[in-house]
């Protein structure tokens, strides 16, 4: 009986010690935007897009198409919005490209500072099913960002990329970027014009 008492006494004593807060318990506090996301405000705004595949030439392409196929579309544009998001915890990109033949394509991107990290997580996807993440970080040679990123399209096949976002003046960005996946290596370039 004693032993039994002992036993139950070192359960509550052991359950009451783990659980026991290191801090007095409240309501949960929201904090502020971090600071490095005001770092991302020349992002924010209205933008038409353009944009080129620089490699592989269109001729290359039309190698591995199949025989009497149009040719490939290499020269696109489209137009998107950059936000705040989540009251300023992250930036919301949204916007459409023109993927010829008269498809377009509709994708929606965040950025979030990861703290541990210290660099940017962002996520993107699209409704072509592609969903992807990776990371920005500010660029050491231009006014700009960095980015690396993995992605999967609708069929499971990965893709992997990097590129650069380099801000040429309030109203215009210049950007390049190079993917690797299931159509070999990629390399686009374009431009973003500020609308409003």
């Amino acid at each position: 009986m004693l032993r039994q008492f002992g036993f139950t006494f070192a359960v509550f004593t052991c359950a009451g010690g783990c659980m026991k807060p290191e801090a007095p318990m409240g309501p949960p506090t929201k904090p502020g935007p971090v600071a490095e996301m005001k770092n991302l405000e020349k992002m924010i705004g209205t933008w038409n897009w353009t944009g080129e595949i620089v490699c592989p030439s269109k001729e290359e392409m039309m190698k591995h198409m199949p025989p009497g196929s149009p040719e490939p579309q290499t020269v696109f544009q489209g137009t998107g919005k950059t936000e705040w998001a989540l009251g300023g915890a992250a930036l919301k990109s949204e916007g459409t490209f023109d993927m010829g033949e008269g498809q377009k394509m509709t994708y929606v991107d965040y950025w979030m500072w990861d703290g541990k990290a210290k660099k940017y997580r962002t996520l993107s996807m699209n409704d072509f099913g592609e969903i992807g993440e990776g990371w920005g970080t500010a660029c050491k040679d231009c006014d700009g960002f960095c980015m690396t990123g993995k992605a999967r399209d609708a069929q499971g096949n990965k893709k992997s990329a990097k590129g650069c976002v380099e801000f040429i003046d309030k109203d215009n960005h210049e950007w390049s970027f190079t993917e690797k996946g299931p159509m070999g290596k990629m390399t686009m370039k374009g431009t973003a014009k500020r609308v409003k």
